[in-house]
């Protein structure tokens, strides 16, 4: 397992006080405004900006200066930038990784005494830009961690608008970065949310205690892998399964190293006067103290789009709810190197049908993929997404052969992708569960243990996100 978010400190601490440079003798007519500014503010700056997921900015020539050292180690090895895309698998709008011409510049301009050049020579930054900011919502109320180490809480924000609107950009802002795991925010409509209202009122303190969705609860602990087709067909009915999400639609997320961008253009989320924000903040203390935390949720807003929007989870229900008639469920066992999970669904099945469903869109309508998210935690090996034809061909939608927790984040298709109704959509992810590979706990590295789907940090998931329209 790649430990590149770790890493980087360690290098900064031991390297900051190095000279520029490796030896400042290497002779370049590269300067920083004209050649070298560029490539850092579209490979570099989109972490390590005040207030980033990067552990320091690098967005004016003295900053880079200052860490030339460190920034010549981590281009050479390859730690830096952390693109975790594969080459070949897709083209992606927001893919941040180093050209070979500019991993050349950068390492022959770090290696010589640090030209800065003319201003008036810059060259204009090429990133994405980043959104406009229309609406920022706060957490109700401060909370501190009380379950340790790992504490999921939502609470509940009202939406302002008063007339149909939609949602085009959202970014978290987690207060307290060092014991935030991962944010999601989910809406619900008006009649939905007197629901999510009783379940705060249940429970003392800033909101309510919820795993894997929205909906209070605690974690499931029965084994399902030998229930019956009636059992399973009960649980649907009285709402145990399913009752997380239902009525509820997924807005956007916060994980480590995650980069916020508007949404692809012309489309966006609908939301309705009356609806109710709720935020799942995953609280993680296994290094850092519990302290009160106040996230909040920045919005880009527009009356109107052209393609209505929505983000849909994709997994294998299997894994999340042990039922063995679903596939079953997740098992890493301890000890092992090597342990692959694979899943693939009809475009007619039942999550791209629920998607199809909300989005108003017919029967058989073939839907286009915008984007793709993948998520695993600290055992993930390596992840992959892929569209399957029926004709035998298939599409990569993203290929991560070495998958790091702490730099994660989308991808943004640079060329959208139609699922048709005879296509299916595979999911596969290995971990590596062996003793070389365990997390650290105060300090101790972790015996191996069987790990099984769950919301903590030490479990495991493998989840895909896409972000879906109509044709």
């Amino acid at each position: 397992m790649r430990r590149t978010s770790m890493l980087m400190p360690v290098l900064v601490a031991g390297l900051v006080a190095c000279e520029p440079g490796s030896s400042g003798t290497v002779t370049t007519d590269l300067t920083w405004h004209q050649d070298i500014a560029p490539v850092v503010a579209q490979r570099c700056a989109g972490c390590h900006q005040e207030g980033g997921i990067g552990a320091f900015p690098l967005t004016t020539y003295d900053q880079v200066v200052a860490l030339a050292g460190p920034m010549e180690l981590a281009v050479a090895s390859g730690t830096m930038p952390p693109w975790q895309g594969a080459d070949g698998c897709n083209d992606y709008a927001n893919d941040f990784s180093l050209t070979g011409e500019e991993e050349a510049a950068l390492l022959e301009w770090l290696a010589s005494d640090l030209p800065e050049g003319d201003e008036a020579t810059a060259a204009p930054p090429t990133a994405l830009e980043p959104m406009d900011v229309d609406l920022v919502l706060q957490l109700p109320e401060p909370y501190t961690p009380s379950r340790e180490p790992d504490d999921q809480r939502c609470q509940l924000i009202e939406w302002p608008e008063d007339e149909t609107s939609f949602i085009t950009g959202l970014e978290v802002h987690p207060d307290v970065r060092s014991i935030v795991h991962h944010a999601i925010v989910f809406a619900t409509s008006a009649e939905g949310a007197q629901a999510f209202r009783d379940m705060d009122a249940a429970e003392e303190g800033p909101g309510y205690t919820c795993f894997g969705g929205p909906a209070a609860g605690g974690e499931v602990t029965e084994d399902r892998s030998d229930w019956s087709y009636e059992q399973v067909q009960e649980a649907y009915q009285n709402g145990e399964l399913g009752a997380g999400f239902i009525g509820t639609k997924w807005l956007g997320a916060w994980v480590p190293g995650v980069q916020s961008l508007p949404a692809p253009e012309g489309t966006g989320i609908r939301m309705e006067p009356g609806d109710v924000l709720i935020v799942q903040m995953h609280y993680n203390t296994l290094s850092a103290e519990p302290v009160a935390d106040q996230s909040s949720v920045a919005f880009q807003v527009a009356d109107a789009v052209e393609r209505e929007a929505m983000i849909l989870p994709f997994t294998d229900i299997g894994w999340f709810t042990g039922i063995g008639l679903l596939g079953g469920p997740m098992s890493i066992p301890a000890g092992e190197a090597e342990v692959i999970h694979e899943t693939s669904s009809d475009a007619e099945g039942f999550l791209l049908g629920y998607g199809r469903s909300l989005l108003g869109l017919p029967e058989g309508s073939p839907m286009v993929i915008h984007e793709v998210g993948h998520h695993m935690h600290l055992l993930g090996k390596t992840g992959r997404q892929e569209l399957r034809r029926e004709d035998g061909g298939s599409v990569c939608l993203v290929d991560i052969p070495d998958w790091d927790f702490g730099w994660q984040g989308s991808f943004r298709l640079a060329e959208p992708v139609t699922v048709t109704s005879t296509d299916q959509i595979y999911l596969g992810c290995s971990w590596d569960n062996s003793a070389a590979n365990q997390p650290i706990v105060d300090g101790e590295v972790q015996a191996p243990r069987d790990v099984a789907w769950g919301d903590n940090s030490t479990d495991e998931m493998c989840l895909s996100t896409l972000y879906v329209t109509g044709p």
